[in-house]
């Protein structure tokens, strides 16, 4: 149930980049000086999902995998909110990844 979310959560959120980017590598637009808190929070979003794919191993861990995920992304989320002056794409960035979990039942 958790991989079928996750895979269908991950074709969402990479449509919803694309959106967001018109199909331009993220990137480029960041060297461009056009990315968006908007932008780092979608590529955020998508990277914990994809990153929380890769760390499934069996699916008697899976709910643990996520906590674990969860906690790597609060904490990373944490540290940004801690910085003077904060970052805020890395704010969105980080942001977008602690929403996306947090989306996952």
């Amino acid at each position: 149930m958790l991989r079928t979310q996750l895979e269908t959560a991950i074709q969402v959120a990479e449509q919803r980049l694309v959106l967001a980017t018109g199909g331009a590598n993220v990137c480029q637009l960041q060297r461009d000086g056009r990315v968006t808190g908007g932008v780092k929070y979608d590529e955020g979003w998508l990277v914990a999902l994809v990153t929380l794919r890769r760390s499934l191993r069996t699916e008697a861990e899976d709910a643990q995998v996520v906590v674990e995920q969860r906690a790597i992304w609060q904490a990373a989320l944490a540290e940004q909110q801690q910085r003077i002056p904060p970052s805020l794409p890395w704010l969105a960035y980080r942001q977008g990844g602690v929403d996306a979990l947090a989306q996952l039942s």
